[in-house]
């Protein structure tokens, strides 16, 4: 295929503004209804009808949280990128990187779903969690009290780091630091998921590091070297994804389908301003400015941060403003010390289910495709009561465990009478399909109710609607509106 190269930041921002928005009604239906949510850290026009973007790591889903802050996604898009530059409908998982754009009181209109790396292993992990995929360097944060401030990386398909083999195909979401133990940027990874189906192409990426004639080099000065057509439009210290066709792989420079450059700009800020998350990366504390997900932010100097811990990498998140060019905060906070923010460190999971036995001593289940275990002093009266035949609204506090496959739940509380516009989060078997009038009915576990459910463009399948058989068992997530017995769905995917 001939090597292709569009503009990573003209394209995108095109791409941005000719998705639709919200239309007047539904925006208004929205904002009524809005979650509303619990971090430590406000962002721009919170509460007071502005808009924004944020870009950070989902820490839970109420909505959806990302590093602690809870925004409606109700009548949001949630879509990924491919090698070509197109847009598809995407899952949104706990410990994935996203950006998003927000309006009115924390209502998100648009989520974009983005992997750093997603290709085979080439190097398994050592002791200190430290892997290769595709030749990039990655970290995983193994310890709740990692120096860096971290959470434990969300493991996907694996039990804990130990079962990462070379050779697995995984898709991993993180944040570039640069570390300078091993002179190059690594990826400390928020995220690493097991994938069953090898990709072609690959997406390689990292910080470029050097640009030539038709090349760049990833992460390090003897980094991986990409080719490709326009890159001189690429500058050294920006982070880019790479798409390439797995074969091209084996050979030096890796040739390059496609390269786009990754986080948000100035342009996207304008001036309505948002926030970045991330573990922060080669503080200068003469120019008092610092990198997040490779976007370069100046602190007032008026401002007073916990410099040491800027320079050590520990997690911040900055709410930014555009000047000019330059990115500036207006606020910032630290997880780090006495005085230090939660911002996403507690995970929140609440969702409509039902099929959970909470009779049990100890309770393990999966809400809001997310693997959660509670035990007895975890689990609120509130819960004891409920049948497991009964939809139940339910609010789950905890943290990734060491192994940071699942969440351990520190309270867990239930309640019978659902809030406007709560995700509903049903297991059971298809009993009837019309893909022309887009029409599902779900015969769920356990009750044995049926669920009437509508989807529409925004809606992701894991596999194509015509294909799904009557009897198949899924799992599905949706929305019933104020007033409708409908499910509107937003992911259908097959039971694991």
């Amino acid at each position: 295929m001939k090597t292709r190269f569009l503009a990573p930041v003209s394209g995108r921002l095109a791409r941005w503004a000719a998705r639709p928005r919200l239309s007047a009604a539904m925006f208004l239906i929205a904002l009524l209804s809005a979650c509303g949510g619990g971090g430590a850290f406000d962002v721009a026009g919170v509460g007071s009808g502005g808009s924004g973007v944020a870009s950070g790591t989902v820490t839970g889903f109420g909505s959806v949280i990302v590093d602690g802050v809870e925004y409606d996604d109700s009548s949001a898009s949630r879509q990924s990128e491919d090698a070509t530059g197109s847009l598809a409908n995407a899952p949104v998982k706990l410990g994935q990187q996203v950006q998003l754009n927000y309006s009115g009181s924390r209502v998100a209109q648009r989520i974009e779903v983005i992997a750093q790396l997603l290709g085979p292993v080439t190097a398994a992990p050592g002791s200190d969690g430290r892997l290769a995929v595709m030749g990039q360097p990655v970290r995983v944060v193994t310890s709740v009290s990692d120096a860096s401030q971290s959470t434990p990386t969300v493991l996907d398909g694996y039990a804990a780091v130990t079962a990462i083999a070379a050779g697995d195909e995984v898709e991993v979401h993180g944040a570039w630091v640069y570390d300078s133990a091993v002179a190059s940027n690594v990826l400390v990874a928020t995220r690493v998921e097991k994938r069953s189906v090898a990709a072609d192409p690959v997406q390689l990426g990292g910080v470029v590091t050097a640009v030539g004639s038709g090349t760049l080099r990833l992460n390090s000065a003897t980094g991986t070297q990409v080719s490709g057509s326009g890159l001189a439009e690429i500058a050294v210290g920006q982070v880019v994804r790479v798409w390439a066709a797995r074969s091209a792989l084996a050979a030096s420079p890796v040739v390059a389908r496609r390269v786009a450059v990754q986080g948000v700009t100035a342009s996207e800020l304008g001036t309505a301003g948002g926030t970045l998350s991330g573990l922060a990366s080669q503080y200068d504390p003469a120019s008092r400015s610092v990198s997040i997900q490779g976007v370069r932010v100046k602190l007032p100097d008026s401002m007073t941060v916990d410099s040491a811990a800027l320079a050590r990498g520990e997690f911040v998140t900055v709410q930014v403003t555009a000047s000019g060019s330059t990115l500036v905060a207006s606020t910032v906070a630290q997880r780090s010390g006495s005085a230090g923010a939660d911002l996403g460190r507690t995970v929140e999971v609440k969702g409509v289910t039902r099929g959970i036995d909470w009779s049990a001593t100890a309770v393990s289940f999966t809400l809001r495709d997310t693997p959660i275990v509670a035990a007895a002093a975890a689990i609120d009266a509130s819960c004891r009561s409920v049948s497991p035949t009964a939809s139940v609204y339910v609010e789950v506090r905890g943290a990734l465990a060491q192994s940071a496959a699942t969440v351990t739940a520190n309270s867990v509380k239930c309640s019978q009478s659902v809030p406007g516009s709560a995700t509903v989060d049903y297991t059971g078997t298809i009993a009837a399909i019309d893909a022309s009038a887009r029409t599902l009915t779900l015969r769920v576990d356990v009750s044995g109710a049926s669920v009437s459910g509508t989807w529409d463009a925004q809606t992701y399948f894991e596999q194509r609607p015509a294909s799904l058989p009557v009897g198949l068992r899924v799992e599905v997530e949706g929305v019933m509106d104020q007033g409708s017995s409908t499910l509107r769905l937003s992911k259908v995917r097959l039971e694991d």
